[in-house]
């Protein structure tokens, strides 16, 4: 079995058999980020460097996304914690085209961060927040969609390291929490490959590109809420009557 970890910022996730890969998948996630690699190409900005992305690719994609969904999200102002139930990812996943527009609009995200639009970023993402509230998502789904674009986002903006391994001959790699971190570190020791991810590029011209395809996604988005209105200031009250003087005037 091939396992691929996944290096970003500094912690290592495990994605082994299961979730939404096949066995084709499965052998082949080297290619696949090969493929996804070479669909960032800065003239590719306006529809995103996802265009072209094969299911097998998106399927991929979708398995490293759902393994950053939290474990666990709160419960409400007091601090407690709600354990998430994630045996089921069918439960989380989105159909692959949907998925795909995901991936496509995460690219342009990818583009504001490496040409330094954060504010472009910012609104990107919250246009695509609008729109997918809309369109009747279950909670968990509303999950996996922030989970992959903030995964496709990094890895398109060159901050993700994969490291593909044979786990043939270590029984360790299939536990959770630290061995996972122990095992990422022995990959090289199983004939590891490691896939640096191709980062995007903020040619010249660029910029004008990326602010002009995320201004056109953000105007066919529905509109931002309105602001809440600011809370009136109370009504000063009046001063009381001064109170009438004994006796009457002389």
């Amino acid at each position: 079995m091939r396992v691929a970890w996944i290096g970003w910022g500094g912690a290592a996730l495990a994605l082994l058999a299961g979730g939404p890969l096949n066995a084709a998948d499965q052998a082949g996630v080297h290619y696949v980020a090969e493929e996804l690699g070479n669909r960032t190409k800065p003239a590719d900005a306006g529809q995103g460097a996802s265009k072209g992305l094969s299911d097998s690719a998106v399927r991929v994609m979708s398995t490293f996304a759902l393994s950053i969904v939290p474990d666990q999200v709160p419960a409400g102002p007091g601090g407690q914690m709600i354990k998430l139930d994630k045996s089921d990812p069918n439960k989380y996943l989105i159909p692959l085209d949907d998925a795909r527009q995901i991936i496509r609009v995460a690219t342009r995200s990818a583009y504001a961060e490496v040409c330094q639009l954060p504010e472009f970023e910012k609104a990107n993402f919250d246009a695509l927040i609008r729109s997918e509230k809309l369109r009747g998502w279950t909670a968990q789904q509303m999950m996996f969609i922030h989970a992959l674009h903030t995964f496709a986002t990094s890895y398109f903006a060159g901050n993700v390291k994969i490291t593909e391994s044979d786990a043939g001959q270590s029984e360790s790699l299939a536990k959770e929490g630290a061995a996972a971190a122990n095992a990422a570190k022995d990959a090289t020791k199983d004939a590891a490959t490691t896939i640096t991810t191709k980062k995007l590029e903020c040619a010249p011209g660029q910029k004008e590109k990326v602010t002009a395809a995320i201004n056109t996604y953000v105007q066919s988005a529905p509109p931002a809420p309105p602001p809440p209105p600011p809370a009136e200031a109370a009504a000063p009250q009046a001063a009381p009557a001064p109170a009438p003087v004994a006796g009457g005037a002389n």
